[in-house]
């Protein structure tokens, strides 16, 4: 999973300024702007890397055994210390209170995060040696559904990326570290590693038929992302020299919030888990159909949540430090609507456009028509999961920010039965198939939405969502009047480009019209909202103008 961004031209990473004087941090735009352009560069490597697997492998028993067996590693590396994971949120959260305005780290600041290091580098061996022992069970335990061949090649790729558990949680520390000091820039880029390492691996050796390629090379990625983060580790003083001061306050107040966060996090992988067991069930293809449409809609979702949240969770802990919320209230409020904005107009093109989108980008290679069916059914199910996704992980920030991870815990633990119950009612009952588990996905997350928000009382009592009803349900109007011109303008533009089309390859006699369609669904989306009023609109011209 590639990620974020930076400080680039004007910003700490094209003039770095000396750490012990102050500097003026970034304001929240500048930074999520930024930080948006290098995820976007991170996410579409990321694309192009999936693409490549697809071409490669198609969605075979290989790839339902690479993505079954990452499944592990990539809890470490992405959920555990990925940006906005338990560890990279514990550091900023801990250490941003012990680091003001671009100071120089005191000697006591050192010795904090070379403890934190220490004891996070020996738990996470410890991990990684036990999974490397017990792959094979763990597999047969997951994939329990699923067939002996399917296990055997899913344990062994697991045995080979094992150690990324141990890089996953020290390049989360890393990340934080970097963070507070508004040093975006490497954090952003270190998954481009993982991505570079696979696509390089699928060049060399695009004959493998056994998925131990794919396995090399993401560890070889994992191990990439550690290495980057170091320079700008020890630029800012920090370092390595092992150090267990454990009885530290500040190492009992990360382990407060890193503990329930990390089992909260691990309970929403147990849901992955579930996901796996019921797609074992489903055939060759299955689950690499679940994986592939969950990627797709991370690809903008990632984009846009990691632009916001990685520069506005300091800002969230800082108000909470100091009682203002009001700070809190409108940071997310702006946030949240800011990205309901940009994103409804993609939920309108995936529900129009899946199946021929998924045709033109991925039916190539071994990846054939049944493969573009699959995938296409499971990513319309689970498109409007792009409503929820940005308001639950924000309240979430939010609880982080008071040091609450228990509350978010015990929504997790909820989530686990009920995505089991909704699995088993839709796959089954139901019969949707691949489709069933990404709908559930969907649901899911409306409901931990709606639980995280009535809980979010207990810390601060209007986090805004009155006063969010109202921009929504101006921004679904807009959408749904996108749709009508969408669909509207698909059916003029082909009975009109059609005589003038004759001759012309039936690629561009196909999407020629979306394409056109597509522009003028967005131009009334935009032209919607901007009439409807919404805030936001008006809000991200202004500083969209003046930076331009």
């Amino acid at each position: 999973m590639l990620t974020m961004s930076s400080e680039a031209a004007a910003s700490p990473e094209a003039a770095p300024p000396t750490v012990n004087k102050p500097s003026r941090a970034p304001s929240l735009l500048r930074a999520a702007g930024l930080i948006a352009l290098v995820t976007i560069f991170s996410k579409m490597l990321g694309f192009v890397r999936d693409w490549g697997i697809m071409y490669v492998y198609g969605t075979s028993v290989i790839t339902d055994a690479y993505y079954a067996a990452f499944q592990l590693p990539a809890f470490a590396i992405v959920l555990l210390g990925g940006l906005g994971g338990p560890f990279h949120t514990a550091t900023v959260a801990v250490f941003s209170r012990l680091i003001k305005d671009n100071e120089a780290p005191s000697e006591r600041a050192r010795l904090l995060a070379s403890t934190f290091i220490t004891l996070t580098s020996i738990v996470f061996t410890g991990l990684s040696i036990i999974t490397l022992i017990f792959a094979r069970p763990i597999m047969g335990l997951i994939l329990s559904g699923g067939k002996p061949e399917l296990v055997d090649m899913a344990a062994y790729q697991l045995q080979i990326m094992s150690p990324c558990i141990l890089a996953g949680g020290m390049v989360g520390i890393l990340y934080g570290l970097s963070n507070i000091y508004n040093c975006f820039f490497w954090p952003s880029m270190s998954p481009v590693a993982m991505s570079l390492t696979i696509m390089v691996g699928l060049l060399l050796f695009p004959n493998d038929n056994t998925g131990v390629v794919l396995a090399w090379a993401t560890l070889a990625g994992g191990i990439l992302q550690v290495v980057m983060q170091l320079p700008e580790f020890f630029r800012q003083k920090f370092t390595l020299k092992p150090s267990l001061d454990y009885k530290a306050p500040e190492i009992s107040q990360a382990g407060e919030l890193l503990l329930p966060a990390t089992v909260g996090t691990t309970i929403g992988q147990l849901v992955t888990y579930v996901d796996m067991f019921f797609a074992a069930s489903l055939g060759a293809g299955g689950w690499s159909a679940v994986t592939l449409s969950n990627r797709l809609v991370q690809l903008p979702l990632g984009v846009l949540q990691t632009a916001l949240l990685v520069p506005i969770f300091p800002r969230f802990s800082r108000a909470a430090a100091e009682g203002n919320f009001e700070e809190i209230k409108r940071n997310f409020k702006t946030g949240v609507v800011s990205l309901w904005l940009i994103s409804i107009p993609l939920l309108v093109l995936m529900m129009i456009y899946t199946e021929p989108m998924i045709r033109l980008i991925f039916q190539h290679g071994r990846f054939d028509a049944n493969a573009t069916r699959l995938v296409s059914m499971a990513l319309v199910f689970q498109a409007f999961q792009i409503i929820p996704y940005f308001a639950r992980d924000s309240i979430t920030r939010v609880f982080y920010a008071f040091h609450d991870s228990k509350t978010p815990l015990m929504v997790g633990l909820f989530a686990i039965f009920t995505k089991a119950v909704l699995n088993w009612l839709l796959v089954f009952h139901f019969n949707l198939g691949v489709g069933g588990i990404t709908f559930a996905i969907t649901l899911v997350t409306f409901i931990n939405m709606i639980l995280l928000g009535l809980l979010s009382k207990k810390h601060i009592q209007d986090l805004g969502f009155r006063e969010m009803v109202g921009p929504f349900l101006k921004l679904m109007a807009a959408g749904a009047l996108m749709a009508g011109a969408t669909y509207g303008t698909h059916h003029l533009a082909i009975m009109g480009m059609m005589p003038l089309l004759k001759g012309a390859s039936p690629l561009v006699v196909q999407y020629l019209p979306i394409l056109t369609a597509s522009l003028a669904g967005m131009a009334v989306y935009v032209t919607a909202a901007w009439g409807l009023r919404v805030e936001e609109v008006s809000y991200l011209q202004k500083r969209l103008l003046k930076r331009a």
